[in-house]
């Protein structure tokens, strides 16, 4: 027996979210076979069995897990396999229910699904009427969904009609949602995020572009990079005992979505770089996305993020810090706002909103709204706009 253990695909998560099994519970896999799906706060990645053997799970779909530690055993026969599932069943079992009242044996649960139908009364019989040999969590969860608990005055078909009626009512989240759940339901349980937004005129922006082959995005990362030494620790890493570590470069990742999925890459040394050289990284990421061909270090050593919610009439985003950061900065959408030149005379101006959601614990009100502020100015003046294009 082999554990199929998960390696660590990068330094800024503690782990990840099993997303899928490419391979069902029992199922012969063979070495350098793809046998789950994991996503980390980056991308997703495959994770490859360095062994051939026979597959048994140890988490379920969903399951948020901790690099190093094993997801599944590899056993070199199902005989062997099945000896480790009625070994594991009989120790754990409580005294005298090894088998049911009529002599027949207990179905074998996983520790998982043994657990939640300790915590919701899951009976026996119940688990049961499942008729299968080897019980897993979800399937304790179906019964727990069903509302067939502490229902044994009702009778067979009362049951089967009550759950028919509730699944006629429920529709089941996809895998990549139910990962998204678990990264979200982490992140909103770990960090005391804050908010703040601030408005940016883009006269200065519009009026200097001109048909310079660059952005707003571009230039914000330009912007947001070049306060890296003013403002180190939006540029940290959460570790141990309260501390940070500050980022060597300031690398930013940027958020891309054309429909195949969230990712974030990172544009490096976006202080030093060209602006030109960060758009056709950008555009490049973005054929990458549709593609689904990054290359393996797209999404490492990120420093700062920068959240896109570009579509039209988007006025205001608050996205959740992931775990490894400090902060996530958000671009909204373009609007045109009605002002009041010195003479009282009305008119119109391009502007948008630019916000950051941060960790608490390392950063404050203050400290936020002099980030914005500073970004603010570089983004309205005709002078640094020059500067950080140059």
């Amino acid at each position: 027996m082999r554990e199929l253990l998960l390696p660590k695909f990068n330094n800024n998560d503690e782990g990840c979210v099993l997303v899928d099994w490419a391979v069902e519970d029992g199922d012969e896999v063979f070495a350098d076979e793809v046998v789950a799906e994991v996503e980390t706060a980056k991308a997703l990645e495959e994770l490859v069995a360095d062994v051939d053997g026979v597959l048994h799970r140890l988490v379920e779909v969903g399951a948020q897990c901790e690099f190093g530690r094993p997801v599944g055993l590899l056993f070199d026969s199902h005989q062997e396999r099945d000896d480790y599932l009625a070994s594991a069943a009989v120790s754990t079992a409580p005294e005298g229910e090894e088998e049911d009242h009529d002599g027949g044996p207990e179905p074998i649960l996983s520790d998982a699904a043994r657990t939640l139908a300790q915590d919701h009364g899951i009976r026996s019989e119940q688990l049961r009427s499942l008729g299968k040999r080897v019980v897993k969590a979800s399937d304790v969860q179906r019964l727990i969904d069903q509302g067939v608990m502490d229902q044994g005055a009702e009778s067979a078909a009362a049951v089967a009609a009550g759950a028919a009626a509730d699944a006629a009512a429920v529709v089941s989240l996809s895998t990549r949602q139910r990962a998204v759940a678990a990264v979200v339901s982490e992140a909103h349980r770990t960090i005391p995020a804050a908010f703040a937004a601030i408005a940016v005129d883009l006269t200065a922006f519009r009026a200097t572009r001109g048909g310079a082959p660059y952005g707003l995005v571009e230039l914000l990362v330009k912007a947001m990079a070049a306060r890296q030494a003013d403002f180190p620790l939006f540029f940290a890493t959460p570790g141990a005992d309260h501390t940070l570590v500050l980022a060597s470069d300031a690398n930013v990742g940027v958020t891309i979505d054309v429909g195949t999925g969230l990712f974030i890459p990172v544009l490096r040394d976006a202080a030093r770089r060209p602006i030109g050289d960060l758009a056709d990284d950008l555009m490049d990421f973005r054929v990458s996305a549709l593609r689904q061909n990054f290359r393996g270090d797209a999404f490492a050593d990120e420093a700062i993020t920068l959240s896109l919610h570009n579509d039209p009439d988007i006025i205001l985003a608050a996205p959740i810090v992931h775990p490894g950061r400090t902060c996530v900065v958000t671009l909204c959408a373009e609007r045109s706002e009605v002002a009041l030149a010195e003479d009282g005379t009305p008119f119109t101006r391009p502007v948008t909103t630019v916000a950051v959601t941060y960790d608490h614990r390392y950063l404050n009100g203050r400290d936020a709204v002099r980030f914005l502020t500073a970004v603010k100015q570089d983004l309205e003046s005709a002078d640094a706009i020059a500067r950080l294009a140059g």
